[in-house]
């Protein structure tokens, strides 16, 4: 019991430790903060170049943007995590090479050579910790980066899920865009900035200062392409300071709530251990009262035997902490298996470090008082002339009715229904996920992301490239509909915007806002998306015809009130390199809602452009095939069409279905690991019941054999076992019911489709632990009921 419970605290606090809590293997990381724009954490680069430039409020700063990096040098992707970083980034974190040296201040600028910095794992990996690694070459998106150097094993980066395998100058991203460079872009918010506090300045003068210089910095950051009313807001930006001596963790962002939530899981679980524990060194405390009588009897102090009695708890929660290290080292690493993904690895350094020793001991020291002290407490109020009689153990037992017990077993009771309830509701959550109506059907289809980057495709053809990849994607043999789309439903990717729909008058620029997607014909048929009105795009629908749109269900109820919209425009804006007013788009359809970035999300106003009016076309695209057979079986028929078409393209490839569940990992890890833990919390108090009872039961064996000597009958035996335990499950149902009711707003935000109050969880719940925990009652009550009344009363 203790084992697990302190094995399931340690195991999640190890988690919440490494992402929310440890700090940076760097120099001094108590003094790093981050550089936000009012609320916004990553910043243009003309915004960085301006801090680096003028601030003098740090003793350094420094910028990086995590990007993958592809090594493969066409076809299928391999990818590299890689940082693009400014050239102070490691003399401010105090980073000193393993080999070469590391990038600086004279490596970060327009036009400077392509260099790469290697971390250790990815030089052992890679390259088999070549000696002679300096002066090498690493071709990262098919282009060639001199090595200069190696970073010590310690330093993995300022992300602490992924680590970094190759870091780049920011200077070199032109290499990457070369249509649209991100250094002179002014509304691309792309760069995390970090500085570096003075010895002399604390948090609170530095932003003081950094304050001064925010009117300059906005002034000479303006977007010239805004409209004077953005620009207006965009020169009332001011910036903030934020502290950053744990680095960044989307991990602890998005699981925040989760592990928080697991936390108090595990600790009603270890208090439930505890209540256990206590209730086994209760009835060992009744049958050492004889022993403990005779150590009073020739001098031991109650303080003394207390001391002796607590010793022993200390040592059996030594004992479980023991056990409980070894599976939380082994939980946690399950645990970071399981929110990982082939999308989205996740690579966080859970090895203990001294909080994490230090709080296991903690909770080992906490436990053994939880459970030690009222039992020890107890054992030394005894009368010592009644205890040390031979047979006075009738009178001794006689007096207490195990008072105690019955309100550990009331607590259990508590505890486990809250666990029970929290469980249902998960699983409940995770149900209605599974089954909700996503406006697609992602069974057998494969998404295919091509990146045309480093091709030799122009920007002028790639939308006549895309389309002929398309048309031979649909002759692929199994092969039932293929599509493509700039944005995949539920790949982290977004496109939103403001709309000018005709004949609406909103209240703020909020209300004209509608995402996005740019699709080919037959998406809708692909995906299995119903179009509920007017027609499909088709092959008409290029740069030379009018300019036509499709909408989802959303925006049409919410732009117009009704689906009979076909005729009607909508305005967008046109693109940063264009003139005038915006563009106008005829209606030619309506689908019915789809989600877009999240499964749980309310239905977006979701606007739909044909893929061959796109003037500006991506260098990458998404393609979906509906496969009539399982989808892996597609890929190197699709890879070889797509080689026959253009063998530059990088190709990464998605079963559909897998990347939806994915987006599910967090309910269903919750939903699990709270189902798992009721599970053993419903054991754990089954096994205090069926120990309280047979205790009850040996306590009260000559009591029982009189009754039946008299003429009782078994059945009222039984019922005389069972009615105090009966006392104590209700007593416990209805606190544990009590609590529920008030703790299920703390996990509203993690519901979807079920309320925390509802009536069915809470019912299924209780019946659930009635019923387990009369069945635990039960076996010793019945047991009792069949006692021979003569051998109970000639052991007596």
């Amino acid at each position: 019991s203790l084992a697990f419970g302190i094995g399931a605290n340690t195991a999640i606090f190890s988690i919440v430790n490494a992402v929310m809590l440890r700090s940076l293997p760097v120099e001094d990381p108590s003094r790093l903060v981050q550089i936000k724009q009012d609320r916004q954490g990553t910043l243009s680069n003309p915004v960085w170049e301006q801090i680096r430039n003028h601030t003098q409020v740090f003793s350094g700063t420094l910028a990086y943007c995590d990007q993958r990096f592809d090594l493969a040098g066409g076809g299928e992707s391999q990818f590299a995590q890689g940082l693009w970083v400014s050239g102070d980034f490691f003399r401010v974190l105090g980073v000193v090479p393993m080999k070469g040296r590391v990038l600086g201040r004279y490596d970060d600028h327009r036009g400077a050579p392509a260099l790469a910095v290697l971390s250790y794992s990815f030089w052992q990996r890679r390259f088999g910790g070549d000696p002679h690694i300096v002066g090498k070459t690493v071709r990262l998106n098919r282009l060639p980066f001199e090595i200069i150097g190696v970073t010590p094993p310690w330093f993995t980066g300022v992300n602490v899920d992924r680590g970094f395998d190759v870091a780049l100058p920011i200077a070199s991203e032109p290499l990457f865009h070369p249509d649209r460079s991100w250094l002179e872009e002014r509304s691309t918010w792309w760069l995390t900035i970090l500085g570096r506090l003075r010895p002399e300045e604390d948090s609170t003068r530095a932003a003081a200062g950094l304050k001064l210089l925010s009117p300059e910095i906005v002034r000479a950051t303006l977007p010239a392409d805004w409209d004077a009313k953005d620009q207006a807001d965009y020169l009332k930006n001011s910036f903030t300071l934020s502290p950053a001596s744990g680095g960044f963790s989307e991990t602890g962002t998005q699981y925040r709530t989760a592990l928080f939530t697991l936390m108090a899981i595990v600790a009603l679980v270890l208090l439930i251990a505890c209540a256990n524990v206590a209730n086994l060194l209760l009835a060992r405390a009744s049958a050492r009262q004889r022993e403990i009588a005779v150590r009073m009897a020739i001098g031991a102090s109650r303080a003394r035997i207390i001391r002796q009695l607590l010793t022993e708890s200390l040592l059996l929660s030594l004992l479980g902490a023991c056990g409980g290290f070894l599976l939380a080292l082994a939980g946690s690493r399950l645990l970071i298996r399981l929110i990982s993904t082939a999308a989205n690895p996740i690579n966080i350094d859970i090895s203990p470090d001294l909080r994490v020793l230090g709080f296991t001991l903690a909770v080992t020291g906490l436990t053994a008082l939880l459970f030690g002290l009222v039992p020890a407490l107890r054992a030394t109020r005894v009368e010592l002339d009644q205890a040390l009689k031979e047979n006075a153990r009738s009178a001794a037992q006689g007096s207490s009715r195990f008072n105690l017990g019955k309100v550990l077993i009331a607590s259990q009771v508590a505890l486990s229904l809250i666990l029970l309830v929290g469980s249902g509701l998960f699983l409940g959550t995770l149900r209605n996920l599974l089954t909700i109506d996503l406006g697609f059907r992602t069974q057998h289809v494969l998404v295919i992301r091509a990146d045309l980057e480093q091709s030799s495709v122009a920007k002028s053809r790639r939308v006549q490239v895309y389309g002929d990849i398309l048309d031979r994607l649909r002759t692929v043999p199994g092969v039932v509909s293929a599509s493509s789309s700039q944005i995949v439903p539920i790949s982290r990717g977004a496109w939103g915007d403001t709309v000018l729909p005709e004949g609406f008058n909103p209240a703020s620029p909020k209300e004209r806002f509608a995402f996005f997607n740019r699709i080919s014909p037959q998406y809708f048929k692909t995906l299995r998306t119903p179009l509920l009105i007017g027609r499909d795009f088709d092959a008409h629908d290029d740069l030379l015809s009018p300019k036509v749109m499709i909408i989802n269900e959303a925006a049409a109820l919410y732009f117009f009130g009704s689906l009979n919209i076909i005729g009607k425009t909508i305005g967008v804006n046109r693109s940063p390199d264009k003139s005038g007013g915006p563009d106008l788009y005829e209606v030619i359809g309506v689908v019915g809602n789809a989600k877009y970035l999240n499964i749980d999300e309310d239905p977006m106003r979701t606007v739909y452009l044909a893929s061959a009016q796109d003037t500006a076309p991506s260098p990458s695209i998404g393609y979906e095939v509906r496969s009539s057979g399982p989808v892996e079986q597609l890929v190197p028929s699709i890879r070889k069409a797509i080689a026959q078409m253009n063998r530059d393209a990088s190709l990464e490839f998605r079963n559909f279905e897998t990347q939806v569940n994915d987006s599910l990992l967090q309910p269903r890890i919750v939903a699990l690991l709270s189902t798992a833990f009721g599970i053993l919390a419903l054991i754990l108090a089954m096994v205090g019941l069926y120990g309280v009872t047979s205790y009850t039961v040996a306590r009260r064996k000559s009591e029982i054999g009189i009754r039946m000597a008299l003429g009782e009958q078994r059945q009222s035996v039984t019922w005389l076992m069972l009615r105090e335990v009966l006392v104590m499950l209700v007593v416990g149902l209805a606190l544990g019911l009590i609590t529920s009711l008030s703790a299920g707003r703390l996990v509203a935000s993690l519901l979807y489709g079920i309320k925390p109050n509802d009536p069915v969880q809470l019912a299924l719940a209780v019946l659930v632990l009635a019923a387990a925990a009369t069945l635990a009652a039960y076996l010793p009550a019945r047991r009792a009921a069949r006692l021979d009344p003569m051998a109970a009363l000639r052991q007596e």
